[in-house]
């Protein structure tokens, strides 16, 4: 790629897309779990379940999930809030509120400190969880002593992740044939982004979110959407409240920490501390960041999909020898949150795939609570007829039916040949990073 232009990233014109029925801020007031975007707990709602055309039964399934509930990603996330709130409390800047606050973080420090990225318990229930619905959906699939291939990348969350959904596939069927792999070839297609298992990945991509031009362009968004002086007037003294340093990105670490929360087994919150106007307005920032980073900007030179096509090309490849060898199996890959929204744009699922036409309309068509919650998968399903060589398949997201803009008169079923054509001329229509402007 000869270049990215970082201006052009944050202002071009992002291109037309169609209104949702029901808007984010809607959503937000109907389920506030919402507003904790990336960090929103796994709850598969009940899904309409198409019945496959006669005759058709399940033969192979190809997944790929992120790892489940976690910890903040840093310790310095922990580390930078405790010290907002011990030079506040040095200053005697805190009020009895902030006192109170001062507290659940110190406890919410002493519980996280050190464990930064680790798989949380309620990860691993979400594993298994979805482990043992895919189980008994698709019981033929793990009949016998089916192959079941488990792949992940080196990070140890999602090894755990791996680990919990294969630990209950095999309590439901002993005799299944499981591998486990985790190591940098995995990262290398499941991570993509990562620069060490992927020495292509641009520098200067990687240093798009710590440019001036970008932290400008969010400094800006984010103060036009929310005023931290009404939760700093409970938190501070009206003297200190005045002095806190980056306002912004204090509230950006409460918010984090409070969405965190929602997936660890402690008995603090911190969820009185936003109204639901400002926790959308938090939220509204946070998809903004991905969706101009990971998701469906143009502005990027469609680089992010250059680099998803090796997990894409996996899938294809992978799915055309299981179909070679007619035999019961399942391909499961474990990775991380980025990689998995790169890839549904790729794949142009619904509500994953659409621009926007502003910065300021991304969460008309763009919802990261939908498209990558903790434990957020895709499956696709393999279905055959006895006495036919044609192969259907039917896509999940977060256990959900999906469609393409692919046609089919068995929608949500797909013809595996069209399918296979339909993402190789995406593969093939995506620029060399040197061709990129």
């Amino acid at each position: 790629m000869k270049h990215l232009r970082i201006l052009l990233f944050l202002l071009l014109a992002f291109g037309v897309s169609g209104l949702r029925a029901q808007s984010a801020q809607e959503e937000l007031l109907a389920n506030p779990g919402n507003a904790d975007g990336i960090y929103r707990v796994y709850t598969p709602e009940d899904a309409v379940r198409t019945p496959a055309p006669k005759g058709y039964e399940p033969f192979y399934i190809s997944h790929f999930g992120r790892h489940g509930s976690r910890w903040l990603l840093r310790n310095n996330e922990y580390t930078d809030l405790k010290a907002y709130f011990d030079a506040a409390a040095e200053a005697g800047g805190l009020t009895d509120f902030g006192q109170d606050v001062r507290r659940r973080i110190e406890l919410i420090y002493a519980d996280g400190i050190d464990r930064a990225g680790d798989l949380a318990p309620l990860g691993v229930t979400q594993h298994r969880e979805i482990a043992g619905r895919m189980y008994a959906d698709y019981p033929a699939v793990f009949a016998a002593d089916s192959r079941i291939d488990a792949r992940s990348t080196v990070v140890v969350r999602c090894v755990l992740s791996m680990a919990a959904f294969c630990e209950r596939l095999k309590e439901l069927n002993p005799r299944l044939q499981i591998t486990r792999t985790a190591g940098i070839r995995n990262t290398r297609i499941f991570n993509f982004f990562n620069a060490q298992a992927n020495p292509g990945v641009s520098p200067e991509y990687l240093a798009l979110p710590k440019s001036k031009a970008w932290k400008q362009a969010g400094e800006e968004f984010r103060a036009g959407r929310i005023d931290p002086s009404r939760l700093f007037g409970r938190l501070f003294t009206a003297e200190y409240a005045s002095r806190v340093e980056q306002p912004q990105r204090l509230l950006q670490m409460l918010n984090n920490t409070r969405a965190s929360l929602h997936g660890l087994d402690l008995d603090v919150t911190l969820d009185d501390l936003f109204t639901l106007d400002e926790l959308y307005a938090l939220w509204e920032c946070d998809n903004r960041d991905f969706y101009l980073f990971r998701g469906p900007n143009p502005a990027t030179g469609r680089y992010p999909e250059y680099l998803a096509k090796i997990l894409l090309g996996d899938l294809l490849d992978r799915a055309d020898k299981a179909i070679a060898s007619g035999t019961p199996a399942a391909d499961l890959r474990f990775g991380h949150d980025a990689n998995l929204m790169t890839l549904l744009n790729l794949m142009r699922f619904e509500g994953c795939s659409t621009t926007a036409p502003s910065p300021d309309r991304i969460a008309e068509v763009w919802r990261n609570y939908r498209i990558s919650p903790m434990a957020a998968n895709i499956q696709l399903i393999f279905y055959r007829r006895k006495g036919s060589d044609e192969v259907l398949v039917k896509m999940l997201h977060n256990e959900r039916e999906v469609r393409i803009p692919l046609a089919s008169d068995t929608a949500p079923y797909y013809r595996w040949t069209d399918l296979r054509k339909f993402y190789r001329e995406i593969l093939e229509s995506l620029p060399a990073p040197s061709e990129m402007n």
